[in-house]
């Protein structure tokens, strides 16, 4: 791996909105973490190495691929009170219902040095989000992204999961599933246009506040961990993280709340964690994770969470963690306990 990995830092930089994903690269022994309308690429001690400003949208999570050299991103331009805060921040006129839309955003993460790094930048559009925004699963757009083998198939090729923002609703049924679009990581060596899903997946975890906030595969486990911030319904436990075995078969039923939809692809959670009343239904309380989280594939893990300054102004804090099962209630630790 290069260098040693830290075991913690703070990003020497400022932002006008809290982070919002990380990602690690140990071949060029650095860090990538997006800052909602910023991308920032640091060195272990969170120097600033590159930076992309004036995202004119939600830049949100991220996962990285060191075969390809690529970062994937989630990009939301929307016309709610979120892109309409975004706009205001950045002088520029808000999304309209019609403009809304929402994309995977591929960097070249080798070009970001270069004098226009805004040319490192891909965008891809995720048309089925569109579609199903504000009307079907409470789906407020697309947050987390990870990259994991595919699910339910031996030896299964990378693929790119992309989970839909849940609107936090306590007086609807439709909402109570997280959505993971499936797309072959072949579909973005194309330049630009609207990628074909493979699959489209449900996992039953309870309502949570804006859905899947990051995902992250690890191999370790062979679980894609899912991370968000606590739902408001109170028949649920409200767990924040979450974590689905890529080695089930995603099962074609009926699901609650979705009655009226017919039957979809069904995946399990993995059966550890803490245990709820309602059947299947496991998890952690882990909010750390929610603002962005990371796994090098032996254990190590990195979560960073926003650091406010005294400007009112916003920068984060890295720290490692590493993998535990001594309890039930407890998945990452820092070394020293």
């Amino acid at each position: 791996m290069g260098r040693q990995l830290p075991d913690r830092f703070d990003v020497k930089a400022k932002f006008s909105s809290h982070v919002q994903g990380v990602a690690v690269d140990t071949t060029a022994g650095c860090f990538y973490l997006s800052f909602t309308t910023s991308l920032v690429k640091t060195d272990y001690e969170g120097n600033v190495l590159a930076r992309v400003d004036s995202i004119n949208g939600h830049l949100g999570a991220m996962t990285f691929d060191p075969s390809r050299r690529k970062l994937y991103a989630s990009l939301e331009c929307k016309d709610d009170e979120i892109g309409r805060g975004i706009a205001r921040k950045l002088d520029k006129a808000a999304y309209t219902l019609a403009e809304t839309r929402f994309y995977i955003v591929v960097f070249d993460v080798d070009r970001l040095g270069d004098k226009n790094p805004e040319q490192a930048m891909q965008k891809y559009e995720v048309s089925e989000a569109i579609l199903d925004y504000k009307t079907k699963y409470g789906c407020s757009g697309i947050d987390g992204v990870a990259i994991a083998p595919q699910i339910g198939k031996k030896n299964g090729k990378p693929c790119l999961y992309v989970a839909y923002g849940i609107y936090s609703d306590t007086s609807r049924r439709d909402n109570d599933h997280q959505v993971l679009l499936e797309y072959s990581l072949d579909r973005f060596s194309r330049a630009g246009g609207s990628p074909k899903i493979s699959r489209k997946l449900f996992v039953f975890t309870g309502n949570t506040t804006w859905g899947i906030q990051n995902m992250c595969y690890d191999c370790k486990t062979g679980c894609i961990f899912m991370a968000a911030y606590a739902g408001k319904k109170p028949e649920y436990p409200n767990f924040t993280l979450f974590a689905v075995p890529v080695n089930q078969k995603p099962v074609k039923k009926a699901l609650r709340g979705l009655e009226a939809d017919g039957s979809h692809l069904s995946l399990a959670l993995w059966q550890k964690g803490l245990v709820s009343s309602t059947k299947g239904l496991r998890g952690w309380y882990f909010p750390q994770a929610s603002t962005g989280f990371c796994t090098v594939g032996n254990g190590t893990w990195f979560v960073s969470v926003p650091k406010k300054l005294r400007s009112k102004t916003q920068t984060a804090t890295v720290r490692r963690y590493v993998w535990t099962e001594k309890s039930s209630d407890s998945w990452l630790v820092l070394p020293a306990e």
